[in-house]
């Protein structure tokens, strides 16, 4: 997903953030367990806190 986000930067950010979530989401809905379908979705908010990040620095 990491990766994801590095070939994301150039598109708005708000199409970034909503394939994100929607990937997670799916991720989440057929994880094995419940705790798998937490861990994508803390993966996902942390996804999301470095892309802020980012955006953070290169606007500054």
């Amino acid at each position: 997903m990491a990766q994801q986000l590095t070939s994301q930067i150039g598109q708005p950010k708000t199409e970034v953030v909503r394939e994100i979530v929607q990937h997670a989401l799916r991720n989440a809905a057929t994880a094995s367990t419940s705790n798998g379908a937490i861990d994508v979705l803390g993966e996902a908010l942390l996804e999301l806190e470095r892309l802020v990040a980012h955006r953070s620095v290169c606007t500054h």
